[in-house]
């Protein structure tokens, strides 16, 4: 059953609810030889030429540059570089890095690579804190790999990620070649990026238990759906997304299936993510309080929340008188049980709450 979630959690996102934009597919960007990219929303430049090749391909994960690829893979290449941007909607720069780690570790032409230089903190160019985090490995499948690595690090809304695999450097030749792509990349003066010092992610300890079953909360009135959003209303904007303030640490919990696992917030015992992927898709669970949308309430229970983010939306799904297990989870978001959906992009925000919730 979890082997399915993610591909059911996407069509339950997309379908149950009519959605307040169209999905945007995977699809490629236009491109011109021999100038440089700058991203729509971050004015990041990324040159024509990094790391020694030319940018040969750029692709679109998502509508309006949220989740852009761009490949510098030129026919006979020796080294393979990939510059990424998505939003920032949730997590913190150790869940997506652990996330693109394990993306690493479990490909088939790596073999079981082993980790040379073990995830490390590291200051981004332009930038006063050691927000970035760096790993290199040494591939030891048979597609003639030397190294691979990854460097992931915040700028203001956004998180950037640099891949990049040699056929010919050793490990610390291409942590060095990491180092100058980052800095070739021309980063904008005066963007304020608000991050902790990144610390690699460690093993929860103890997991999460979860001895009592969670049900379903009592129907919530339009103002509850909203909290448990994690929105402000204000007078003059309407309504305005906010995102989980990033925490100090995040440890790692059970997996779920593939790259899925769930992370906590400095070992909170009362609210958890479940990264999907590596880009920036996740499910945040727990009351609006515990991620620090809202002061708690002292006149009634807060529901906790199902609440599938994604670079575009947020989809909240049927909240729960308690904390509930992922298996919970789950088992509400297969069988499709939406009650509202609201779009976190654009100059207006739209809330669409299911006229009959299951």
């Amino acid at each position: 059953m979890r082997s399915r979630w993610i591909k059911s959690l996407i069509a339950a996102a997309a379908f149950a609810l009519a959605p307040t934009a169209p999905a945007a597919a995977q699809q490629d960007l236009a491109i011109k030889h021999g100038e440089a990219w700058t991203h729509a929303h971050s004015a990041i430049t990324v040159p024509a030429t990094l790391g020694g090749n030319a940018l040969t391909k750029a692709k679109a994960y998502a509508q309006d540059e949220l989740d852009v690829g761009l490949s510098f893979e030129p026919e006979g290449a020796e080294d393979y570089v990939s510059f990424y941007i998505f939003r920032n909607t949730n997590g913190g720069v150790p869940v997506w890095f652990a996330q693109a780690q394990w993306a690493i570790e479990n490909r088939d032409q790596f073999g079981k690579p082993g980790l040379i230089i073990q995830p490390q903190a590291f200051i981004p160019p332009g930038q006063t804190g050691a927000t970035g985090l760096k790993a290199v490995y040494q591939p030891h499948g048979d597609a003639g790999y030397k190294s691979t690595g990854l460097a992931l690090l915040p700028f203001g809304d956004w998180y950037v990620k640099i891949r990049i695999t040699s056929r010919t450097k050793s490990p610390q030749q291409l942590s060095a070649l990491i180092d100058g792509v980052l800095n070739e990349i021309r980063w904008p003066t005066g963007t304020t990026t608000e991050a902790p010092v990144a610390v690699p992610v460690a093993d929860c300890a103890p997991v999460l238990d979860f001895p009592v079953a969670a049900k379903d909360a009592p129907q919530s009135s339009g103002t509850g759906i909203a909290e448990a959003f994690g929105i402000i209303l204000t007078s003059g904007d309407g309504t305005r997304f906010m995102r989980p303030k990033a925490p100090a640490k995040w440890c790692r919990d059970a997996p779920i299936s593939d790259n899925q696992r769930l992370y906590r917030p400095d070992g909170s015992a009362d609210h958890y993510l479940v990264a999907l992927g590596d880009n920036g898709n996740a499910v945040l669970v727990g009351t609006a309080a515990a991620w620090g949308f809202m002061p708690p309430s002292k006149e009634k229970p807060a529901p906790y929340s199902i609440q599938f983010v994604d670079a575009f939306e947020s989809t909240l799904y049927a909240p729960q008188d308690r904390l509930p297990s992922p298996d919970r989870v789950i088992e509400i978001v297969n069988a499709n049980r939406v009650v509202a959906k609201l779009n976190t992009w654009g100059k207006n925000t739209n809330i669409e709450i299911a006229s009959d919730p299951k």
